[in-house]
């Protein structure tokens, strides 16, 4: 027999989820339309009128009462923590989030411990614990930096297509920014490194093998790679070839430039998280090369009639075990 009031519950629940679920969207797409307004601030100094002046009422509450960068402290903020989560399995930083420990924004001493022994400690004798401290006002943050550039024909007069090439800029220009420095960061003297078989699935469960205990894990891997695991009945978590859960506890993010399989224990992780923040760079001078491996080609925004938007985003962390690399193999 339905219980009415189980089912009002329930009906209640979901409109809760709905409701939370559509904001979030709301949110992030607010800031797409924040940064294209951004990106269109040509003057210094004219980036608060170009917010106050977009059509999003999300935007100009974030900026109705700000001056200058101000605006990241009144809603700006909050828009890009929901456009961050949204491509969430695209960032190996937003992906460690599900697991690591979280600190505040605002914190600036932290310690985190815990351990646990299987005989007793006599009262007054020391007990062990295994720190995992981070400490923001005794380091400085790592800054990610991404550039969006777009001629101004193609920013302005490309409608809607114009629109999508955009976002699409933009969430590459973040991901792509601090996956790179967040993989640099977690190397050093202590990683694990395992050799290759040149099978991802035999691969990635030996870094999984090799990396410390976990709750979670979050793996940066080849695009080729991801896409190859995304195509496997072993792949029950469903992710896509962009990367996403492999399977419950594993997350894959696919890094373009990677050399090899980075394994994260994400669980003994501690994370803190600055945030992101764009700004109009059309009067910057960039470089504009073919390649990575080519010249340096500095070119001047303003002189050749460009578009650009700075996207920065601070971060720091701190780690309790090492990483598993695996080689890649033939």
């Amino acid at each position: 027999m339905n219980d009415p009031i189980h089912a009002a519950r329930l009906s209640l629940a979901r409109d809760s989820i709905d409701a939370l679920i559509g904001n979030h969207a709301e949110k992030a797409a607010a800031f797409t339309d924040l940064a294209w307004a951004l990106l269109h601030a040509k003057q210094p100094g004219s980036s608060m009128k170009a917010l106050r002046d977009c059509g999003n009422p999300l935007v100009q509450k974030a900026a109705a009462h700000a001056l200058a960068d101000e605006v990241w402290d009144n809603g700006g903020a909050d828009l890009a923590a929901s456009y961050l989560a949204s491509i969430a399995e695209f960032s190996i930083l937003d992906a460690l989030k599900r697991y690591a420990r979280v600190l505040p924004v605002n914190s600036r001493h932290v310690m985190i411990a815990a351990d646990a022994v299987g005989d007793l400690v006599a009262e007054g004798h020391p007990k062990p614990v295994k720190n995992l401290s981070l400490s923001i006002g005794d380091v400085e943050p790592t800054k990610a930096v991404g550039l969006v550039v777009l001629t101004e024909e193609l920013a302005t007069a490309a409608g809607p297509e114009g629109r999508r090439l955009f976002e699409a800029e933009l969430a590459a220009a973040v991901t792509r920014a601090s996956n790179a420095s967040v993989l640099a960061a977690l190397a050093d003297s202590d990683t694990i490194t395992v050799p290759g078989t040149g099978d991802p699935l035999v691969d990635l469960r030996a870094g999984l093998h090799a990396a410390g205990p976990s709750n979670g894990y979050v793996v940066g891997m080849p695009s080729g790679l991801v896409a190859d695991l995304a195509t496997r009945v072993e792949n029950r978590g469903g992710m896509g070839v962009r990367g996403g859960t492999f399977v419950g506890g594993v997350e894959i993010v696919a890094v373009d430039d990677a050399a090899a399989i980075t394994v994260i224990p994400a669980s003994r992780i501690a994370l803190w998280d600055g945030g992101l923040r764009v700004s109009s760079a059309e009067h910057a001078t960039v470089d504009l090369r073919d390649a990575p491996e080519s010249p340096a080609n500095m070119v001047s925004l303003w002189q050749t009639n460009c578009l650009g938007l700075m996207l920065e985003r601070s971060w720091h962390l701190a780690q309790a075990d090492s990483v598993a690399v695996v080689e890649l193999g033939s």
